[in-house]
């Protein structure tokens, strides 16, 4: 458990008595909230969710299995551990407090002791739990994003891009993806460093991502070479967003605050399903050669296959295919 942080317990009954014991006892080692009543209760937890509860049954208006029940219906407050600490410690009220959703169960008189074990027990449980969940949820996002950019990662890509095929033909929808490479990316890593270029390629993921809208996704497909899918956007829109791209790249300055001032282009090259093709690893290929082949050329423009023909021409820098 993390000793830097000094956990808080609410302590909810209805007897000050009660309270100004519990206060007393678990001030030594916790921050301590209180309310004498459920209805109190919940409104303070929803203003600021205690990491424990010690909570009384027998209460005016609202008993503790209610407040019980109603924290544990709420995703915000369903995790806080409760521990009922009541005089009802005959059996069939013992069962209804774990049904409501209590980790333990303590009779009143209580041994000072004992409680604070229990509540240590918890806090350590409740921790771990905790951390855990945020490990796990870490190791979800890394399985399908790059860790360097925080855009999707190939993994994800074509999982997504093969389901993203078949709803499109069930649903006889178009949709388009494009390759984008940067343009003398080397240069940038040889003359500033691969620490900046990292750098740099972050400050490019972020172009992207301020240049679609969900559902469109970017994907760090490796080095410097990005994809960008675009659900149900057909070539015409496809293109508008790949000039959308090359214009926020021209009016921004990358590396600015590494002191290195640089200014960055990038190939494109745009297919579109189903008029280019209607698998998913033929529309990557086709993407991928219309940008390479801007890349032998004029690089800072975009290619893609006209709609006239079966041959492929490059688009210059500005202005669109008609």
């Amino acid at each position: 458990m993390n000793n830097d942080k000094k956990f808080t317990v609410m302590v909810v009954d209805d007897i000050q008595e009660n309270i100004d014991i519990l206060a007393t006892v678990l001030g030594i080692q916790y921050n301590v909230s209180i309310a004498m009543d459920g209805k109190s209760a919940l409104d303070i937890i929803a203003k600021e969710p205690p990491d424990l509860i010690l909570l009384d049954i027998m209460m005016p208006e609202m008993d503790g299995f209610e407040v019980c029940r109603h924290l544990k219906n709420q995703p915000e407050t369903k995790d806080i551990p409760i521990i009922f600490l009541t005089a009802k410690t005959d059996g069939k009220s013992i069962v209804e407090g774990f049904q409501a959703g209590a980790v333990d169960y303590i009779g009143k008189p209580f041994n000072v002791t004992e409680l604070l074990v229990r509540v240590k027990t918890q806090l350590e449980l409740s921790h771990s739990r905790r951390e855990m969940k945020r490990i796990n949820s870490r190791l979800e996002h890394l399985t399908i994003h790059d860790d360097l950019t925080g855009l999707y990662n190939t993994r994800y890509l074509y999982d997504a891009l093969y389901q993203l095929v078949e709803s499109s033909k069930a649903e006889n929808r178009s949709f388009a993806l494009l390759f984008m490479d940067i343009d003398n990316f080397k240069y940038v890593v040889d003359t500033c460093g691969h620490l900046n270029g990292s750098r740099a390629l972050r400050e490019i993921a972020e172009t992207i991502m301020e240049s679609i809208s969900k559902p469109c996704y970017g994907v760090a497909y490796g080095g410097d070479e990005f994809v960008i899918v675009l659900p149900g956007f057909d070539k015409d829109q496809a293109i508008k967003t790949t000039e959308n791209i090359r214009t926020r790249m021209k009016q921004t300055t990358y590396l600015k605050n590494e002191g290195c001032n640089v200014q960055l282009s990038a190939s494109f090259g745009i297919a579109a399903f189903p008029d280019d093709a209607t698998e998913a690893r033929a529309l990557l290929k086709l993407a991928d050669q219309l940008m390479f082949r801007i890349k032998e050329t004029s690089k800072d423009a975009i290619g893609c296959l006209s709609k006239t023909s079966d041959s492929d021409r490059a688009q210059p820098p500005s202005t669109l295919i008609n």
